[in-house]
Order: structure tokens, then sequence, then C-alpha cells
């Protein structure tokens, strides 16, 4: 074959072998959760896979956790900037998982490798997957009682774990001698199995196709996805958005941390802003500058670049301002085991709005817009003496079936997956008690969760299990959660929030009684006895005894446009299948029930009317001193369905009732009205159970006809949701 062997650009070429560098960064972790044998990669495909041009720079990116494969690049910059290592050799690999110098968390350990053809360096490969256990105070490496860092176990700065292809067994037994669970060894042999396939790829692609080729393709790929987004950026409107996003509890103190996030878009570049973000907690929820950067990159990777390859390209379109020794940027040594459920996955929330606010803004994009999906992710771990005899530490990965986001146009997808999870998967209940000694009851969808809107947003779940015959009665649990005092999955367009998480206990229940008796499993928590229990959303382990029952639920996603306007017979659909109380159906959407379930049209409309004026009466006007909602676009512009600019260009009306508002340079919230409530006006499970009178749910609404224009979760005397439109 008459193969390139220069890098000048060739089009064909660059198709063939960029989709072949995407193929190998995919089979690279294939390989790798094949081989690791870790509950953790099975069921939930925690982890990353990743080919780097030979300066670090990001080429092709597994599809797997976006965040993880983030910062594989700067894993590669820390292991360049050590100075141990000295000259690098061809089949070295190293290993890291310190959050200070490019992990996001201790449980993520990250393995890189160079890739040298004729003696030179071409390429890196890397991985990264989260391990079921690192040493700590705690098992599974979320460490609750940590005040910093070294109380959270293993933390390695690079260091070689291969050299010149020969496995270093002697830090690898160092690796196995601090951690609780054995499997953790296996899955980093994994991780050298995924690098050694992912090298052996990139030079058999070197000897099919020329070492000018695959540089050609890495240069361009990172080339054409940087002209790619300054190219769509340019069609999206200028403008700022100013978005603000809660973590509760760190651990120690009942306290809330809010990560602000303004993003500014000028021309073609992004400028997202995180002044104003809290300083750093006492305990596990901080993320490092590498969970900041893997957050924003997700967010504007999922939002703006559904069709531009994911690499170094994206990364040079955006500056991230911030300042050190906050809680998403947090100082050495604050702790920060609980980053990716934490300081990340809330930074993604407050970044996804700000950027779906401003696709809204767009007529050409406003399709692509989203409410934010399941706002947090959690941490439920067991641990103890498996029925097999063996050592373990579980992390339940269930809470990955999180809701979807609405769309502009549908539902969000019911228990979807966890935003930064491109390959979402849940794991199998039959699997999980197979391997661990635990009874699941139930999990299912749970109920009213997805955020009310014109389009719903999709449902979490909930479950509950318990132990079943451990040996000597070893087993202990704890929870790790965000979002249990309110929810992070913000809607759009005037849609609800999706639920908060909840986790609970029932004491001394009933359950194995119901068993020796021939009953079946049961269905809801209600149908078992016992003493029930609300457990803080961050917690110390406790045991888990015979007899307890342990449940939770996660949070689903924001929903879109009013509830008002949601299509009557699809609101009885979601009765029917339980997707929507008909207390809710009721309540929030305004749409009334015959006992056959069908919809009474007459009752509905008097209802909706109702709700309006009841609107109405409990609004007041907006203090807009604390921000601003203004739409300076084009003539006949659209913010999605709800508001718009008229033919002259000169005002701004309600789309509902098409009242005329304000002129287009005036802050529109000095003519729309507020409605200040508590967050279970959104639905159950918004907090009620942890309620300690400091959110509200603002609901913003037009003056005349009451139609919502936005919904925020608000922190009292924190700051607000803003937004400034101006024509591109």
């Amino acid at each position: 074959m008459n193969t390139p062997s220069s890098s000048v650009f060739d089009p064909v070429t660059f198709e063939v072998l960029n989709h072949r560098l995407l193929t190998i960064s995919e089979e690279m972790g294939i390989n790798y959760m094949r081989c690791s044998g870790s509950n953790v990669l099975i069921t939930g495909n925690d982890a990353a896979s990743a080919i780097m041009d030979k300066e670090g720079g990001l080429v092709s990116v597994g599809p797997y956790i976006v965040t993880q494969g983030n910062v594989l690049p700067l894993i590669v910059q820390s292991t360049l900037n050590s100075s141990q290592f000295g000259e690098l050799k061809d089949g070295d690999i190293f290993i890291c998982n310190d959050p200070y110098m490019g992990a996001i968390h201790a449980p993520d350990f990250a393995t890189v490798s160079p890739i040298f053809y004729e003696e030179k360096l071409v390429a890196w490969v890397g991985a990264s997957g989260h391990q079921l256990d690192t040493g700590g105070m705690d098992p599974g490496g979320f460490s609750v009682k940590a005040v910093d860092i070294h109380q959270e176990g293993l933390r390695m700065p690079p260091v070689k774990l291969v050299d010149k292809g020969q496995l270093r067994e002697d830090v690898l037994e160092w690796i196995i001698n601090q951690v609780r669970d054995p499997l953790v060894g296996l899955d980093v042999r994994g991780q050298v199995a995924c690098l050694t396939a992912g090298r052996e790829r990139i030079l058999g692609l070197i000897d099919e196709w020329g070492i000018g080729a695959l540089k050609m393709t890495m240069e361009h790929s990172i080339e054409f996805s940087s002209e790619k987004l300054r190219d769509r950026l340019e069609e999206l409107p200028d403008g700022e958005w100013r978005e603000v996003q809660y973590i509760d509890h760190d651990g120690h103190e009942d306290k809330i941390y809010q990560i602000v996030c303004t993003l500014t878009k000028t021309g073609k570049s992004l400028t997202f802003d995180f002044s104003g973000t809290s300083p750093n907690a006492k305990g596990l929820i901080n993320c490092t500058y590498s969970g900041l950067q893997a957050a924003v990159l997700s967010a504007v990777y999922i939002n703006l670049c559904w069709d531009i390859p994911w690499n170094r390209g994206i990364r040079d379109c955006i500056d991230i301002v911030s300042e050190v020794g906050t809680v998403n940027n947090c100082s050495y040594p604050a702790p920060c085991a609980m980053a990716t459920i934490s300081g990340v996955i809330v930074t993604i929330d407050a970044s996804w709005r700000c950027l779906s606010q401003m696709l809204l803004a767009s007529e050409g994009y406003q399709q692509e817009a989203m409410a934010v999906w399941s706002g947090t992710s959690m941490a439920p771990i067991f641990a103890g003496t498996s029925q097999h005899g063996f050592s373990f530490a579980a992390t339940e990965m269930s809470h990955f079936g999180g809701g979807g986001g609405a769309r502009t146009y549908a539902d969000g997808v019911d228990t979807s997956g966890i935003v930064f999870n491109t390959t979402p998967n849940m794991p199998n209940i039959e699997d999980q008690e197979s391997e661990y000694p635990v009874l699941y009851l139930y999990r299912r969808h749970l109920c009213d969760s997805g955020g009310a809107g014109k389009f719903r947003g999709g449902r979490s779940g909930e479950l509950a299990y318990t132990a079943y015959e451990p040996p000597e009665n070893d087993l202990v649990g704890l929870f790790a959660g965000t979002g249990a005092e309110m929810p992070n999955a913000i809607g759009l367009a005037g849609g609800m929030p999706g639920n908060a998480i909840l986790i609970g206990r029932l004491l001394d229940s009933d359950i194995f009684q119901r068993l020796e008796k021939g009953k079946n499993l049961p269905s809801y928590l209600d149908e078992i006895v016992g003493t029930r229990e609300i457990m803080r959303s961050k917690h110390e382990r406790v045991s888990i005894n015979t007899g307890d029952v342990w449940h939770h639920c996660w949070q689903a996603g924001g929903g879109y446009g009013d509830p008002l306007l949601r299509d009557e017979i699809s609101c009885a659909t979601d009765v029917l299948r339980g997707a929507v109380s008909k207390d809710s159906a009721h309540r929030i959407y305004g749409v009334v029930l015959n006992d056959d379930g069908t919809v009474d049209g007459l009752a509905t409309k008097e209802c909706r009317q109702r709700i309006r004026e009841d609107r109405l009466n409990a609004a007041t006007s907006i203090n807009s001193k604390k921000s601003m909602m203004v739409l300076n676009g084009p003539p006949k512009m659209k913010f999605g369905d709800v508001l718009y600019i008229d033919d002259t260009g000169k005002s701004v009306f309600c789309s509902n009732c098409q009242h005329e508002l304000c002129s287009k340079e005036d802050n529109l919230l000095d003519y729309l009205v507020e409605i200040r409530s508590s967050l279970s006006a959104a639905g159950p499970v918004r907090g009620e159970d942890y309620d300690h009178g400091r959110f509200h749910l603002r609901q913003i609404c037009c003056a005349k006809c009451a139609t919502l224009i936005d919904v925020q979760v608000v922190l009292k005397n924190a700051p607000l949701p803003s937004m400034k439109v101006i024509a591109s």
C-alpha cells in the first residue's frame, strides 16, 4: 500500500485515521474493563481511556466517563514535569491519583504511557478508573471524617509502574498493601493491559500509514475541533449568563457552599468565571483545578460539541477564571474524596444551565438546549466480608441511572444516565446479590421525580436493600451524596427542578419475618414495618444489622416550560404509567382526571385558570438590583417558548399571551413578577426531609397571564441567576 509519509493534509486520510484513533480509544476502554473485574467498572463504566499527542494534548477520548478522560493530559504534564524519571523510555507506564497533580480525586487511579517511534516520542495513551478502595479511614475511598487529603488514603504522585515493558511488582504490591479490596490490584493490571493494547494499535497504525499521517491526523483533529467550535460560537448570541448552584453539608458541618458561574460569550470565545464561589470546605466535597477544568469541558462538550471531536481544540476556545482556595478550585491540603459527586458535578450543573440559556436565545440552536440532567450523583457504599470469604468495599452504582433533562421539544429520558458518563450503565441486581451479602427488595423509577414542565424531566429511581447472611454479621455502610436539602437539576424556561436525593433506613424491620412466612418482597417502603430514620447526606460508616433496610433515591432531570402548558393527554398517560401522581397532576400541572383516568377537559381548564389566578395573587414585584434579565436581540428573536422580540425589534413580549412587557434594552425583571414558595411546590422529595428554611423556589412569571418564564432554586442572601443577551 502506498501510504502518506509526510504531514501534508489529506482529507480522506484524515477522516479514516481520525476515526481509527477514536476506535482505538474505545477499544482501550473495553480491554480495561474486561480485564479489571471491578464491580464499579463493570456495572457503571466508571473509567476513561484517551490518546494524546507528544505534548500531552488530548486527541481522542473513549466514550466513558468524560471527566476522567479530560484530566489525563494533566497527568501527562505532571509526569513530564517530574524530574525523578530522567529520560522517558519506550514501554514505560506511570500511575498517579493525586488530585493536586491532575487526578479528580484519589479513588481515580490514572495511568499514562509514552509511545516512541524510531526512538522519538510521538504520542501518549492514558487510562483512568474509579477504584473500589484507597485505604482511607472509611471503606470505598470516601472518608467522611477527613479534614485534609492526607486522611483520604493512598495518594500517589506520578510513579513508574512499568519500566521498559516490565511491571514493577514492588510498586503493585505497595498499592495492594494500602487498600482493603484485593481487586484493586487486578484493576491496575487491567490499566496496563489497556495501555499496552493502545500502544500496539498506534504503532500498527504507523506501520500501515506512516508517521507523517499520524502526526497530520493528530494536529488537524485539534485544529478542526477548535475551528468548528469557534464557528459555532460565532453563530450564537453574545451575552452574559450567571447561574448559582449549591452543595449541602461538608461531612462535618451543615453548611451550604455556593458555586457561582458567570459565562461570557464574545465573538468566538467563551469565558467561565467562578468568582463568588465559596471558600474550600473542611470536608471532602472540594475539587482541585483538575476537577474544575474537567467539569467545564464536559458541559461544553455535551451542549456545544455533539458533532465536534472532543479534544484539545475545545479547551483552546475556553478561558476559565477561578480563585485558588474555593470549593471547586481548592488549595492544598483540602480533602476532595467526593470531588466527582460534589465540586465537579455541581460545577457541571452551573456551567450547563448557563450554556442552555445561551442556546435558548439562538433560533438556530434552541432545539439543542436541555434542562440540567440529574444534578448530582451519590456514593452508597457497603463493605465487609462477602459470602465468598473475601474482603470487599462496593460502591452501589444504581445512581448512575439519573434522569435526563427535558428538551425543548420532548421529555427527558427516564434513568438515562449521569451527564459525564457517555456510555451509561447500571448494575444488574442479581449480579450484586451473587457477589455481595445483600438482598435487594426493590429498584424502580421514582414517581414525581422528573421536573414538571411542558416537557417533563426524566425520572430518577429509588431502591431498598438489606444485609443477607453476611459472614459474622460483618457489614458496614455509608452514604455520601450532595443535593438532599435542595435539588440541583434546575429546569429551563419555566420548567420545575427535578427531585433531590433522600437517604434513610428502617431499623428492626420485619423483612425477614415476612420472608419466613412466604410473603412476597415489598414493593414500597411503607409496606415494611420498622423504625424509619432519615440520614444526613454524608455520614460516617455504621453497621448494617440483620433486619435493617437501607433505602435511597437520587436526582432526576429538570423540566422545560410551564407545567400548565403540558398536553393534558400526556399528563394523564404519566399518571397511568406511575411517572406522575394524581395529586401532582392536579396541583402542579392543573390536570383533573376522571375515575377511569381520562381527562376532564372542562375541569382541567378551570383548574389551570385558578392556578394562574393564585400565582398572580401570590406574586410580588422583583427587586432587580440583585440580578437582570435582558433580551437585547434582533427583530423576531425568540427565547425558547417564553419570550420574543417583535418585528420592529423594539419590544419584548410574552409568548403565551402576547402581552408587551418592555423595551428590549430594559431589565425584564422590572416588568415581571415572582412567587416565592417552599421547594415542595415543585413536587415531593424536593428537600422537605432536610429543610432548614434556607432555600425557596423562585417562580418568575408574566404579570398578565402568570405563565412561568423561569424557575430558580434560591438560597437566602446568595447571588441570583442572571442573563443578558446581546445581538451578535
